[in-house]
């Protein structure tokens, strides 16, 4: 008898330790996701009784708000069609995305249960969200969309400073009050809801070699001095890479190296330097991961440093071909840092919050990290300047600007014709803004991309002269 109650004890003892961690497990570790889950009747009922705050781009221009219709309160976009893939939507049926999503804990007050947001009373005994004030700058967005004219592919403009993007665009672009016929469609590359800006991978050619020359700066097996024979190509691993038309340069510094984009020198640069190295110092740059913005974004593909044993796959990734993938924010990160003396900063589209009757408040923002010498920045920065002044990026110029620095690239594409890049800063001496083009099938980048560039950094000019 003893026996069995000492089973039976142990038994219930097991099954209470087992409710235990089923409770434990619905309530701590998965009730934020089912209390944020769109299908939670409690939450959209929450919500019902919340107007959410507004989203605004830096200068004050509103961009999604809440209207009062008729038939009830009603969200409403009202920025430009170009900022759609960014601000994104907040739908009954189809949920949120974008900054709408991202931000629903500011915009809805719904972090207000753990004291962080208060609950401020509206008019009609609804509860009031918090506004949000965006990094972006409208006047450079629309010239941005206007530059990009409709094209496939993407534009994203930052400030190398701090990391604060300035204007995004994503062509082709979707309109948030027609939804559903997109969502037909799906949401996938080809698709209009897909952001290119954030979410297109793509191999970035020649904008890839800044990245190679930093790192074989960094690495000492180059210095500002070094002079290479360039013959038109070179043999690495078994394959022949040549020069884009099998141009021979001669004798060539590295800044002429970049500005005429030799792949015969940055394939013998990259089979030079170690798998580990190039690997290393790509990842440092966050290339291969997934930027700290606050919307959906790619993390692109680099290729494990045990990939990157075989010379030739290392000599094609330092082309910026082969297995390598990268997203046009990661690219505007990688010529931020260039720009800035050798910084990575975290992009961001959040300048401030404003709770309702009060200033509003910046958020702390992740520090910037070294990621180069500025040594190393500067030989890089000065070999993007050459690339303007007499390279293959020098259409960027006009006449009465500020020297600018840039590298195009021509990235091979399977599917069809090359996609055409751009990357660069402005003005080359004290950076304010640094820029990436990728005009998908577009051919060369010194034809497709480099006007978008040009336009933008000229846009920029007639903007600080007029004080927007």
């Amino acid at each position: 008898m003893e026996q069995s109650l000492k089973w039976i004890r142990r038994a219930v003892a097991a099954l209470f330790a087992a409710l235990t961690l089923w409770t434990a497990y619905w309530s701590v570790v998965a009730g934020p996701f089912l209390s944020a889950h769109p299908r939670n009747l409690r939450r959209a009922r929450l919500e019902a009784e919340v107007e959410p705050g507004g989203i605004y781009a830096r200068g004050g221009e509103a961009l999604s708000v809440t209207g009062r219709m008729e038939d009830g309160p009603k969200r409403i976009f009202v920025g430009p069609d170009s900022l759609a893939h960014t601000v994104g939507y907040r739908h009954p049926r189809f949920g949120k995305a974008g900054l709408e999503a991202a931000l629903d804990a500011y915009l809805t007050g719904g972090a207000g249960a753990t004291g962080l947001l208060p609950w401020w009373l509206i008019p009609g005994g609804r509860r009031r969200g918090w506004d949000v004030v965006t990094t972006l700058h409208l006047p450079l967005q629309e010239e941005a969309a206007r530059a990009l004219g409709g094209r496939t592919g993407a534009v994203v403009v930052m400030d190398p400073r701090d990391g604060a993007v300035l204007a995004m665009v994503s062509e082709p672009g979707f309109d948030p009050d027609r939804l559903e016929s997109y969502l037909e469609e799906g949401s996938g590359a080809g698709a209009p809801l897909f952001n290119r800006a954030t979410q297109g991978q793509y191999p970035p050619g020649s904008v890839f070699k800044p990245v190679v020359l930093a790192a074989a700066l960094e690495a000492g097996l180059v210095g500002p001095d070094t002079v290479f024979w360039d013959t038109g190509s070179v043999r690495v691993g078994g394959r022949t890479i040549r020069n884009a038309g099998g141009a021979a340069l001669g004798a060539v510094g590295l800044d002429e190296a970049l500005a005429h984009s030799s792949n015969a020198v940055f394939a013998s640069l990259g089979a030079a330097l170690g798998a580990g190295e190039l690997h290393d110092f790509a990842a440092r740059l966050g290339i291969g991961r997934r930027p700290g913005i606050e919307i959906a974004a790619a993390p692109g593909r680099l290729p494990a440093a045990e990939e990157l044993d075989d010379e030739a796959a290392r000599a094609e990734v330092s082309i910026g071909q082969g297995a390598l993938l990268v997203t046009p924010l990661q690219m505007a990160v990688v010529a931020s840092a260039v720009a800035n003396g050798g910084y990575k900063v975290e992009p961001t589209l959040v300048l401030a919050v404003r709770p309702p009757g009060q200033s509003a408040r910046q958020l702390e923002r992740a520090a910037p990290v070294r990621v180069m010498s500025p040594g190393t920045a500067r030989v890089v920065k000065e070999a993007m300047v050459a690339a303007v002044l007499r390279g293959t990026a020098r259409e960027v110029e006009w006449p009465g600007a500020r020297a600018a620095a840039g590298k195009t690239g021509t990235a091979e594409n399977p599917h069809g014709q090359p996609h055409a890049w751009f990357i660069g800063f402005y003005p080359a001496d004290e950076p304010e803004i640094a820029v990436a083009v990728v005009v998908e099938n577009g051919g060369f980048g010194s034809v497709s991309a480099v006007p978008v560039a040009r336009s933008l950094f000229a846009a920029w000019d007639w903007i600080r002269a007029s004080g927007r």
